[in-house]
């Protein structure tokens, strides 16, 4: 989940050769799914660097929240994708 634009999530899928499955832009209005679970940060108006995976059936799988200046771990991250699916 991200509240950048659907541009960069096309950017972002193509440095791992294309990525299969959606990436939900929460865009526009800024931060609505973001405060739905709870990781907005109301007084500096940006989401928390998180992420979240979702299930077919809309449970959460996984989610891990590093910060808004964290650092993720992409490989990482597609590889827990993988286990996941």
């Amino acid at each position: 989940m991200s509240v950048d634009s659907k541009f960069c999530h096309i950017a972002w899928a193509k440095t791992f050769d294309g990525i299969k499955f959606p990436l939900l832009a929460d865009f526009h209005p800024k931060g609505t799914v973001s405060k739905e679970y709870g990781l907005w940060l109301d007084e500096a108006g940006i989401s928390d660097r998180a992420t979240v995976l979702i299930g077919k059936d809309g449970t959460v799988l996984w989610s891990e929240s590093v910060g808004p200046a964290g650092a993720r771990q992409p490989m990482e991250l597609l590889e827990k994708v993988k286990e996941l699916t």
